[in-house]
């Protein structure tokens, strides 16, 4: 370097370098709380967000009492009267589950919702709604307007639980003879069930259901509403059987 000649300054000591590196700081910096926030909230879907049960329908809990969050949700949008349930008709306790038939974490919670409803059907009605995420499971969609179908003749339940029970072998997309044979397993009528899933009213009936879901702040998964209250993931039967027993204590019927 001659006498007197300034040194030249390095990309990153100069304003645009400088500039760049605090984007890119900020940039890095927003990917992991995204890549935190999205195994925080896998980790809650999978397990089930029992401290949320826990806290929200503790001692002193009852079927008519309702806290901040149901008092943002019309429950009479919520709990609709055309969906499948399980249960009593008129329960003071009203659950209503979104699922995705494509689902891990819901064939996982569909043995206990049965169980919930063998145990304490009198005090619980049990709607189930459709929230298919195309995106995550391919060809989800069409299994919900299966199942809707399969409830036109009667047969939700048996088709629900088909979907469950063979959910790890079913083809991303359902050929005709598939169709034929889930139809047989649920004891429906084949050449319906097919017609019913390809028309407008099952594609409407699912969308409408899915579409509630989002206006609902359904995020996943399963995401159950006990009366209006959201508790997303997998809850344990032990944990549902806590908070039935506590109604019943404090004076649910």
């Amino acid at each position: 370097m001659e006498e007197g000649a300034q040194p030249k300054s390095r990309w990153y000591q100069t304003w645009w370098g400088t500039t760049l590196a605090g984007f890119g700081g900020l940039v890095a910096a927003f990917i992991i709380v995204v890549a935190a926030t999205t195994v925080s909230y896998w980790w809650q879907i999978s397990h089930g967000d029992s401290k949320t049960l826990q806290e929200r329908f503790g001692a002193g809990f009852t079927a008519s009492t309702q806290g901040s969050g149901a008092a943002k949700i019309d429950r009479a949008k919520l709990e609709t009267l055309d969906d499948p349930f399980l249960g009593r008709p008129g329960a003071p306790i009203v659950i209503v589950e979104f699922v995705d038939f494509k689902c891990p974490n819901c064939k996982a919670a569909a043995p206990i919702i049965h169980q919930v409803a063998d145990n304490y059907g009198s005090k619980v009605k049990i709607i189930v709604r459709d929230f298919p995420a195309e995106s995550l499971h391919p060809g989800t969609t069409f299994f919900s307007q299966l199942a809707y179908c399969a409830g036109q003749q009667k047969h939700f339940w048996q088709m629900h639980d088909v979907f469950y029970n063979d959910q790890d072998t079913l083809p991303e997309a359902l050929a005709p003879e598939d169709i034929k044979a889930l139809a047989d397993r649920a004891g429906v009528d084949a050449a319906a069930l097919s017609s019913c899933a390809n028309s407008a009213e099952a594609v409407r009936k699912v969308k409408n259901n899915y579409f509630a879901g989002i206006s609902f702040g359904v995020r996943g998964t399963p995401t159950f509403f006990i009366n209006g209250e959201k508790v997303e993931g997998v809850i344990s039967f032990e944990e549902w059987k806590r908070y039935l027993d506590n109604v019943s204590a404090t004076g649910g019927k």
